[in-house]
């Protein structure tokens, strides 16, 4: 029969300590291994977060189709999937943002920031209560963030997120803060 070392089992006893003091918290936030435990990441298996976007033409109608010109109203709920209240730190007063990008490409024709004033340098938080969604809205009026020319004729991608570590430098990676892109068609 092989031994195992002393320091596997250290390690081992290690590991079994970590998981008791976790097993003990009351928030699934309150306890990580080797990583930050705020709300910017992936979501992994059961995220804390569930995040949509909608689009909707200028009479509220949901809608994939717009004429163009059209105002395009983009509507991101971020609901609270958790029994606890949940809190997300900003770095400044910018707490949602919303993009448009060409289909199946990283070229952003439209990000709404990029065209509102620049935020306040004061940190900032967002408090979801348990179960509780938010909503934040913004009008799209087609034009192109560069150029300021009316977008072409073609299918595009929206994506709304409550900003999240990491957005500035990656705007279209994963996070349980950002909806899933959603296609759409300009006629």
């Amino acid at each position: 029969m092989e031994r195992i070392p002393i320091q596997g089992w250290r390690r081992v006893a290690t590991l079994v300590g970590i998981l008791v003091i976790c097993a003990g918290q009351s928030s699934s936030r309150s306890c990580s291994l080797g990583g930050s435990s705020d709300d910017s990441g992936d979501g992994g298996d059961d995220p804390t977060f569930v995040t949509t976007l909608q689009l909707q033409d200028t009479e509220g109608n949901v809608t994939s189709s717009f004429q163009r010109g059209e105002l395009i109203q983009m509507i991101l709920t971020v609901r609270n999937r958790r029994e606890t209240t949940e809190t997300v730190e900003f770095a400044d007063s910018r707490q949602s943002d919303f993009l448009v990008v060409r289909e199946n490409s990283s070229s952003i024709v439209w990000q709404l920031s990029e065209e509102t004033a620049a935020p306040s340098p004061t940190p900032t938080t967002l408090e979801f209560a348990p179960g509780e969604s938010k909503t934040f809205t913004t009008t799209w009026n087609q034009t192109d963030s560069d150029s300021d020319d009316r977008v072409r004729v073609g299918t595009y991608e929206a994506r709304g997120v409550v900003v999240f570590d990491g957005f500035a430098n990656s705007p279209l990676r994963a996070s349980q803060l950002g909806s899933p892109l959603e296609r759409f068609t300009i006629n």
